[in-house]
């Protein structure tokens, strides 16, 4: 087994801070005033909670000594994402020699309460060195993984700790992110667009949701496209789009992106075909296929598919 060197937690570092607005002591709180919120990464003892629990990791991820930098979030309101996106986290910098964030303008927020579903620190050159697990068999040797539940109240300026455990190159599922979450550098996107025959030949755009796979473990579960009626009043679907990995384990023309295609009953908009029997469309797709759906470099064709239709 590798030597590791890991690193212990930060223990005096970060602690939860409220502090009030300059008020009048009597004054109330008001609705409208402003939060902050700020981040600090713990670095977890995995040497100290691997002797405690059991686990399929095998040897634990290598620590680096390179200099953390910043961090890159997503924060949740719901299901709304308020900071960042999964596709596009939100980079905040981290004071210099510090492992806490800098005040950013994109984290004055509004008081409510929030969901942390991203965290992970890069050091200057963009190399990911440690990574808050929100799953995975990773996810047991953190006290709070993610994603974390954040109370903000009127006037506050909160310091959020976030147990993170170093990265290294491996399955990122352990963490419980999956490959776009973390690189998009090495992903192909394809997209789908459907019709929906009726049994009397009359042809609709199709509503329907979409399921991807990779040898068992999922991608996307359950992605319904947007549908409705345009300007001129006509029905529209729109096509949905993934971006789907590029495995060097696979042949060029071995199919390793399993996807399910289910019909769903259309019957927000008047005209449109209402409630069907479920039509179920799966298959399978090699890096090869994938590929012939691009038009240059950029330009992506939809993969057309047809429910009930010859």
């Amino acid at each position: 087994m590798k030597k590791f060197k890991f690193y212990l937690s930060f223990l005096a570092a970060f602690a939860l801070l409220f502090t009030s607005c300059s008020k009048d002591e009597d004054s109330s709180t008001t609705g409208s005033e402003m939060a902050s919120l700020s981040f600090g990464a713990i670095v977890e003892d995995l040497a100290a909670n691997a002797t405690t629990k059991q686990s399929d990791v095998g040897d634990m991820p290598a620590c680096s000594d390179d200099v953390a930098a910043y961090v890159e979030i997503v924060l949740m309101q719901g299901t709304t994402e308020v900071v960042g996106t999964t596709a596009d986290p939100y980079r905040v910098d981290l004071v210099s020699g510090q492992v806490f964030t800098k005040e950013d303008a994109a984290l004055e927020l509004t008081p409510g309460t929030y969901s942390l579903d991203h965290f992970s620190v890069y050091n200057a050159a963009g190399d990911l060195l440690w990574l808050a697990p929100k799953g995975g068999v990773l996810a047991q040797f953190v006290d709070n993984p993610l994603p974390l539940t954040i109370n903000l109240g009127a006037g506050v300026k909160k310091y959020v700790d976030v147990s993170v455990i170093c990265y290294d190159d491996r399955d990122v599922n352990q963490y419980g992110y999956q490959f776009f979450e973390l690189d998009l550098n090495y992903a192909f996107e394809f997209c789908f667009f459907a019709n929906y025959c009726t049994p009397e030949g009359r042809h609709y755009p199709a509503r329907y949701s979409v399921d991807i796979s990779i040898d068992g473990t999922s991608l996307y579960t359950g992605v319904v496209n947007n549908v409705g009626r345009d300007n001129n009043g006509d029905l529209f679907a729109d096509p949905v789009c993934f971006a789907l990995p590029d495995l060097a384990q696979y042949g060029d023309n071995e199919e390793y992106i399993d996807y399910t295609l289910t019909l769903l009953d259309w019957t927000e908009q008047e005209d449109a075909y209402g409630d069907v029997d479920p039509i179920v469309i799966s298959g399978s797709l090699s890096r090869a296929e994938i590929m012939a759906n691009f038009d240059g470099a950029d330009n992506v064709e939809y993969e057309h598919v047809r429910f009930g239709c010859e």
